[in-house]
């Protein structure tokens, strides 16, 4: 009976060791991972009231999953968003590397996760565009909300005597350029060929302008950041690997 007493109180004593370790604590404060997206549709959609779906809130759903790690998924504007990731408000993102506030303050995968393609459309007529040192003086459709990747500034600048015309949606902005209302369309590789689905425009051309490597971040003030960016990131390795992530 003194034995199986001893033994009792000895593995009090080590699970009460263990629990107040920091080790153990950090495991408890990421119960949940917070991941945090803005609105960058259709690869991120965000809209009040509605849970945020997308492309790439598909992709960071399959690699949790296949991790076995809880999560959950909100929505904030972009500065928020970046706000949070470096205080550890939010601590998972799919986004691209450059950005000001993130910078000494996450940690980004080895490989890039997916990447999207920036292109320029034009009918089957038109001289194509393949650098943006070329739109000057055209007139440019782009879609309402979208940065594309810095190069809106491009556009806006009155120095390259652009005119930038924007719609709401895709198939709008295909429809524009089908009836010859501006030569050339800003676009997206994924939307752009959802659109052209329903939208028939014969002999379209399009050139790639740019392509945005997205990266796995991980904010820095995540407890074991590193053990879960590295978790992470080999499951969408796998996933890539088995054919389930693509190139956008």
């Amino acid at each position: 009976m003194k034995k199986k007493h001893y033994k009792v109180i000895l593995l009090l004593f080590f699970y009460t060791l263990l629990s107040s370790s920091p080790i153990f604590a950090e495991e408890i404060k990421v119960e949940e991972i917070k991941i945090g997206v803005f609105n960058f549709q259709p690869f991120y959609m965000v809209e009040e009231n509605q849970e945020p779906s997308g492309i790439l809130i598909d992709y960071i759903k399959m690699a949790f999953e296949r991790c076995n790690l809880p999560y959950s998924i909100k929505g904030y504007p972009p500065k928020r968003l970046y706000k949070y990731l470096a205080d550890g408000e939010s601590n998972i993102f799919l986004g691209v590397k450059g950005v000001p506030e993130l910078e000494g303050n996450v940690l980004y995968s080895k490989e890039k996760i997916t990447e999207i393609d920036l292109r320029v459309y034009s009918r089957q007529e038109t001289v194509p565009i393949k650098t943006k040192e070329e739109m000057k003086g055209k007139r440019i459709l782009t879609i309402r909300g979208y940065s594309y990747g810095g190069f809106i500034q491009y556009l806006e600048n009155p120095a390259n005597n652009i005119i930038p015309d924007m719609t709401n949606t895709h198939e709008l902005a295909f429809k524009k350029l089908k009836f010859e209302r501006a030569d050339y369309l800003l676009d997206y590789s994924y939307p752009s060929e959802k659109a052209l689905k329903s939208i028939i425009i014969p002999g379209i051309q399009s050139h790639s302008i740019s392509l945005l490597d997205v990266f796995l971040i991980v904010s820095q003030k995540t407890p074991n950041a590193q053990e879960l960016l590295t978790k992470l990131e080999q499951a969408f390795i796998d996933l890539k690997q088995e054919g389930k992530l693509s190139d956008l």
